[in-house]
């Protein structure tokens, strides 16, 4: 059986194909089209280029899919081309499957958090999903408690306030504090995650005292959605200078993390009650807080976790892909012990490397260096910026070795080098470290796999020094986890790096320069290599330098 699913709300679409279970292929629209989110591309959307892109990859036409799947929150532009055959499910049912099906139980609590979901009609207007939680087993996925916020509609989509959203809190304090995308209009809270650390505890009860949690439900109403925006603006406007206004943004990062890791862990210690449940799974926005996700792993009776790595709208086609082979197709699933792979977009061969590099060929310097894994560690050891592109590309906002930039994460000023540079972006900003499997341990204070980059432990105290550029100010990493069941290649590269500076650590963050989605094809990786101060770019076995570089 072959199941289409299509995914995305407004923005973050994507598409992915299922084949007897496996999923086949899986690519985000933004990563062809070179849109970040795919957001605002009016009749351009209709094209559906990841549809095109999974069924390529697979050798097949629609007409070979037995089923089309997708969320009902789905902008319908996407959906066009299928529209005679799509079968149309829930959104936060379609989160569920994305992050069940992708996980390595037979059975778990799930719990979907976003800014909002399905719209129902009820008797005081449109109501839309916030937090919805289910039991997983082999017989699929039963609803335990589902939260409708009543929205209250503006002359702006992106404006429109959902009531009893976690999600649409934490991104109307992003926005509130300067975090917001000049082109989309969209707040951005993974920098708000990030400045968080930075920030004290000034806010945290004011900013608790604009919602009620109790009973295991989050309640905020539009009046207290009103009063928590007037509270921040109020705050800034007393501020006398500009150094005065940055710390009130610090802490009210501070605040709404602290106030979102106490409600997020109160429902989960709710549903553990309500199921009996050692393992939990999450979907939705609010799970790409990693901060968060580390706390229930460590605070809540589950004892272990899992993460979709497409966690936002964008993995809803892997859950809508998952759910129909599943639940639609009535198949049993085969096999729970395997990690699952991100790394599910098109391949890019050998002929299509040499392609783009001929193309650019009088800007470039090409190598095939004999021990590949060898030149590219010595010339980190020594302080280059390196692009990184192997294979397929993963799923998800994380870069984990495919699409990356990586770097030696020793040097502290590595850190305000790459932000400055290569990554253009806000200084504050922290890095993400991938480790060695066998090593983590012995650098980070967890153990459990974290293959996604969605767990933020602590370094440990001995070893912040010595990863200086990877350890945020407050002690922390999100650290990803390097695993040879996944991915070979990166594994190679740390040994390789390890033999030579005896740590198994490397600095990863995505390839690509601020505002734009991460690379997808040679051509790609290329264009950002020579539009930035990377030192060296990697494609595959091949080595490039600009011409003239040293």
């Amino acid at each position: 059986m072959r199941v289409l699913g299509l995914g995305g709300s407004h923005h973050d679409f994507c598409a992915c194909l299922v084949e007897d279970g496996e999923v086949i292929a899986a690519v985000e629209e933004e990563r062809l089209t070179r849109v970040k989110q795919a957001f605002g591309l009016g009749p351009r959307l209709a094209r559906c280029l990841a549809a095109d892109a999974v069924l390529d990859e697979a050798g097949l036409g629609i007409d070979d899919v037995d089923l089309v799947v997708a969320n009902d929150f789905l902008n319908r532009v996407y959906s066009l081309r299928f529209e005679d055959r799509v079968h149309w499910i829930g959104h936060h049912l379609s989160h569920a499957a994305s992050t069940f099906y992708t996980a390595p139980f037979d059975s778990a609590a799930v719990l979907v958090l976003d800014g909002r979901g399905s719209t129902v009609e009820g008797p005081d207007g449109l109501r839309g999903e916030t937090i919805t939680s289910y039991a997983a087993d082999a017989d699929g996925l039963r609803t335990i408690r589902r939260q409708l916020g009543r929205v209250t509609l503006t002359d702006v989509r992106m404006e429109d306030p959902n009531e009893d959203s976690v999600g649409w809190m934490y991104e109307a304090v992003s926005k509130a504090i300067g975090f917001v995308s000049r082109r989309t209009g969209m707040g951005e809270p993974g920098k708000t995650m990030g400045l968080a650390p930075y920030g004290g505890r000034r806010y945290v009860d004011a900013l608790a005292e604009t919602f009620h949690l109790a009973d295991g439900e989050f309640r905020q109403s539009h009046a207290q959605q009103v009063a928590l925006r007037e509270l921040i603006a109020g705050e800034l406007a007393k501020a006398p200078d500009e150094r005065s206004r940055e710390a009130v943004r610090a802490d009210f990062a501070f605040a709404v993390q602290a106030n979102t890791e106490r409600i997020v862990l109160e429902l989960a210690r709710r549903l553990h009650e309500a199921t009996g449940e050692r393992r939990l799974c999450l979907a939705g926005g609010v799970a790409l807080n990693s901060v968060t996700n580390y706390r229930l792993l460590t605070e809540t009776p589950f004892e272990r976790v899992h993460i979709v790595p497409a966690a936002g709208d964008n993995g809803t086609a892997l859950g809508a892909a998952l759910y129909g082979y599943h639940e639609i197709g009535g198949h049993q699933r085969k096999d729970t012990r395997t990690p699952f792979s991100p790394y599910l977009g098109p391949r890019h061969g050998t002929a299509e490397i040499d392609a783009a590099i001929e193309q650019y060929r009088r800007r470039l310097r090409v190598e095939h260096p004999d021990d590949l894994f060898g030149h590219v560690a010595a010339r980190l050891a020594e302080g280059a910026i390196v692009g990184w592109f192997q294979g397929r590309s993963e799923i998800g906002p994380r870069a984990l070795g495919n699409r990356s930039i990586l770097a030696d994460p020793r040097p502290a000023w590595m850190k305000e080098h790459i932000n400055a540079k290569v990554k253009h972006r806000e200084a504050f900003r922290p890095f993400a470290p991938v480790v060695l499997e066998g090593r983590q341990a012995e650098f980070f204070t967890s153990d459990a796999p974290n293959y996604y980059m969605l767990l933020v432990p602590d370094v440990r105290p001995e070893h912040r020094a010595t990863i200086a550029a990877v350890t945020h100010v407050d002690g922390s990493a999100r650290m990803q986890t390097a695993s040879p069941r996944l991915n070979r290649p990166l594994c190679d590269l740390l040994t390789a790096f390890d033999r030579i500076t005896g740590v198994p650590v490397l600095l990863n963050t995505s390839f690509n320069d601020n505002d734009e989605p991460i690379v997808e094809t040679p051509e790609d990786a290329i264009r950002c290599f020579l539009n930035t101060e990377l030192d060296l770019l990697v494609l595959g076995d091949t080595v490039l330098r600009r011409s003239g570089a040293a």
